[in-house]
């Protein structure tokens, strides 16, 4: 296993950029907060929080008005669920969009973007609060690639642990989540095409063995 970039950002700084990278994505797209979907995701967002790592942080929960099937985490807190993805998800059943969103905040806790955002201020890039010449547009331009950021395998995996954990110690059934991807599986086999990035990333058979993980 390689050796994994050390984030240099502080807290305040990963604060700083979060709330960037959020008001880029709400200016494109429309944001539904008083929705019952709204209310369901905030709500199951606060359910998950007691079980984080990482608490010191201002998290938000909201909807994104795009058919797009998916879900993102900012650095400090921001997470959003697109519509797309909601849709996909049973309305009667909680568990699976728990299971999401614990993988997102996943993401948060272990710093996973901020780890790549240091990883490009290590090539030359100027840490962007409390260094003479750093500059708003120099924090615009690094949050403005948060909401199509790759993440490692390893970070995939890790935040799949912790999302699982934070679900299944809310008293969510991790199973839901193999529910989730098995009906995006048919509805993909149906439909043809490119395979959708959620089930790129988290093949279904991994999950199934985080779940006995947690079971055993």
């Amino acid at each position: 296993m390689g050796c994994r970039t050390r984030s240099f950002l502080s807290t305040k700084q990963e604060i700083a950029l979060g709330k960037e990278g959020a008001r880029q994505i709400e200016a494109e797209y429309r944001v539904d907060t008083s929705s019952a979907d709204a209310e369901r995701v905030r709500r199951i967002g606060m359910k998950l929080l007691p079980h984080v790592d990482q608490r010191d942080v201002p998290y938000s929960f909201k909807v994104l008005e795009s058919n797009e099937v998916n879900a993102v985490a900012l650095p400090g807190g921001p997470l959003y669920v697109f519509r797309g993805l909601l849709d996909m998800t049973d309305s009667t059943d909680d568990d699976a969009l728990a299971c999401i969103i614990g993988h997102e905040m996943g993401h948060i806790n272990g710093r996973h973007a901020a780890r790549q955002i240091s990883s490009q201020l290590l090539t030359g890039i100027l840490i962007y609060m409390g260094v003479p010449g750093s500059t708003n547009q120099e924090l615009a331009r690094l949050a403005s690639g948060l909401i199509t950021l790759k993440y490692s395998r390893e970070d995939e995996l890790d935040a799949d642990r912790r999302g699982l954990s934070y679900a299944h110690y809310a008293g969510y059934d991790p199973h839901g989540l193999i529910r989730f991807f098995s009906k995006l599986e048919r509805m993909e086999r149906r439909v043809g095409g490119e395979k959708n990035e959620w089930l790129r990333t988290h093949p279904l058979n991994r999950s199934e063995e985080h779940t006995s993980e947690l079971q055993s």
